[in-house]
């Protein structure tokens, strides 16, 4: 019996049929989104993260209303059956989606800080660009939304959230910037804060407001924590996985 694994940390693999124009993966980009982000990976062989990256795929392309289990079953070439059986309901595929796209992007923005590609100057670019497309925006109000009658999500995104603020706080360590937790924490509540104030309006004119507002809390972070002499070299923490090991593929 083969055991089935939890997607790598590392997102190594995609769905050719999902990718077919990508034979090799692509150097992250300054200003980077999660449809950038998953563009960058190369191909996998897990049935697992093939649905995950369907999914991903057509909350992006297609939208969140079209992110039903049937059509991420069409999109990955799977039937149902497979997608139940890792993703018993549409909040467990919703969640996974989530840490796995949010993940993508994580990896990809490290990559770049050590290729040298994102640096202090343009960090402020980098973490702003995301914030252009609602969907991902979507996708976590409605698993908030979805906690209040599933009580397994509540720590769930305790747990996601924690382990965001730990990324960027890695990630920031890694370009010499001497950040501290609450300097992170105040960072995200002010980019979590500036997102559903632009979702609730959506204009033009909102998500400006929320990209000058996030600016600049970036602009004031940086110029109150200067890098140091050296960069950080630390290991980046994978985002929670909620999904539980053992089940046979």
């Amino acid at each position: 019996m083969v055991t089935r694994s939890r997607p790598s940390s590392r997102l190594s693999a995609l769905p050719s049929a999902l990718h077919s124009t990508r034979a090799k993966a692509r150097a992250p980009a300054t200003v980077l989104t999660v449809p950038d982000a998953l563009a960058g990976l190369p191909v996998p062989a897990s049935t697992c993260e093939r649905i995950l990256f369907a999914a991903v795929s057509v909350l992006f392309e297609e939208g969140f209303a079209s992110l039903t289990q049937q059509r991420v079953c069409e999109k990955a070439g799977v039937r149902q059956s497979h997608l139940t059986y890792y993703f018993p309901t549409r909040n467990d595929l919703l969640r996974e989606a989530a840490a796995f796209g949010c993940e993508a992007m994580f990896n990809q923005i490290t990559q770049g800080i050590d290729a040298g590609r994102v640096t202090p100057d343009n960090l402020r670019v980098t973490l702003n660009a995301d914030i252009t497309d609602r969907r991902w925006a979507r996708l976590m109000n409605a698993l908030i939304a979805a906690s209040d009658e599933d009580a397994s999500i509540k720590p769930w995104l305790a747990a996601f959230d924690e382990q965001i603020r730990l990324r960027l706080l890695t990630d920031l360590g890694r370009l010499g910037l001497a950040v501290t937790l609450e300097d992170i924490e105040t960072l995200h509540a002010t980019f979590v804060g500036a997102i559903q104030m632009d979702l609730g309006e959506s204009t033009d004119a909102s998500l400006g407001r929320a990209q000058r507002v996030i600016g600049r809390a970036l602009d004031r972070l940086l110029v109150t924590m200067p890098p140091t002499r050296k960069r950080k070299s630390a290991k980046s923490t994978p985002l929670a996985n909620a999904r539980k090991p053992g089940k046979p593929e």
